[in-house]
């Protein structure tokens, strides 16, 4: 079977880490028109020529409903999403209410045919034992979580069911994802952390463990997916069904956070022995950023936030283990060969384009 083309794509969010990449992998198919939408596209970096920026933002849907009649995509990939600790409003606002605005108009749309968003670890329900995607229990409105985690659990299930024989959808749900070319994210952290000599530091026990992604290959899982779902409309498709499926992207090598954080270290020559590693009980830094918390809302009547939050220490004490077979048999996946290798390329970017 010949393998699908992709003729035009609209990459939502597509100057964020992940999306970047998305972009990047795209780069590589022929004759495939790209555009990328965001509410500020003059603002990426590392733009590129053959790449048309356009200003869009998923919470109106009435310039989305122009933007489509206007380039016609025949494949959306939303990857846009707040900061996790971006106030509960503006995660409903964008995350649920922005994917349906986009599932609404993409449904609308007769050049539309494949739907593919970027889901998250954060999710679903944490476990430690290695489960499947029907496993997995995607956090719900009935849910206590954090207001990220139920965002990308809604919007995740929104996807899901809007999926129909003329408008194909698949969800990715990706972990901690690292990798070159992030300016935000895990990376800066890391190099952060090396600089003011924190990185010894270790939060809780480090017993639960994570699932990661490098960023080439959650890139690398979108490409896919949307070649999956196309591959449906040739008419001889005979094995499992890729569409109204959620797909779990990682490495496939599940270990405790702050070991992952360890082998980053020394990759960036400041590696940390056993014996030097500083444990702080994770129940003191709840206690801590808690109160950090609440000391900003009362000292700046909540314009300001700190950057150490309750929400990220508690995701420390969740982790995740998957199995991803079905993207391996559905998607072709195939996670990064040497996470080592991989993990050494993201330092050596780092310090030559961020610095310590």
């Amino acid at each position: 079977m010949a393998e699908p083309l992709i003729r035009s794509v609209l990459v939502v969010g597509g100057g964020g880490f992940v999306g970047s990449h998305v972009v990047r992998a795209l780069l590589l198919e022929p004759d495939c028109d790209i555009y990328v939408a965001s509410r500020t596209p003059n603002n990426h970096p590392d733009q590129d020529g053959r790449i048309t920026y356009m200003t869009a933002d998923v919470t109106d849907e009435a310039q989305l409903t122009a933007l489509f009649s206007t380039i016609n995509p025949q494949v959306v990939i939303h990857t846009a999403s707040p900061s996790p600790t971006a106030p509960a409003d503006v995660l409903e606002r964008t995350n649920i209410e922005g994917t349906r605005n986009l599932l609404k108009v993409s449904a609308a749309s007769p050049e539309t045919r494949v739907f593919v968003y970027t889901s998250s670890d954060s999710a679903l329900v944490p476990t430690q034992e290695p489960i499947s995607e029907e496993q997995g229990q995607l956090y719900t409105a009935q849910h206590y979580s954090n207001p990220y985690g139920k965002s990308k659990g809604i919007a995740d299930a929104l996807v899901i069911a809007a999926n129909s024989p003329t408008l194909r959808t698949a969800t990715l749900r990706i972990p901690v994802v690292y990798g070159d070319y992030d300016y935000k994210n895990l990376l800066p952290q890391l190099l952060g952390s090396i600089k003011r000599g924190a990185h010894r530091i270790q939060i809780g026990s480090d017993i639960k463990v994570f699932e990661f992604c490098h960023a080439h290959k959650a890139a690398e899982a979108h490409v896919l997916a949307a070649k999956a779902l196309l591959r449906l409309d040739s008419g001889s498709y005979d094995g499992p069904r890729p569409d109204g499926q959620g797909y779990f992207i990682s490495d496939g090598k599940p270990q405790p956070f702050f070991e992952f954080m360890r082998r980053c270290y020394a990759a960036a020559g400041v590696p940390v022995g056993p014996n030097e590693v500083k444990v702080i009980p994770l129940y003191v830094m709840q206690v801590v950023s808690s109160c950090t918390e609440w000391a900003f809302t009362i000292l700046t009547l909540n314009y300001k936030r700190p950057t150490l939050r309750r929400q990220n220490i508690d995701h420390l004490d969740r982790g995740c283990c998957w199995d991803i077979s079905k993207a391996r048999e559905r998607l072709g996946y195939r996670p990064v060969h040497d996470q080592d290798e991989a993990i050494q390329s993201m330092m050596k970017w780092g310090m030559e384009n961020i610095g310590v």
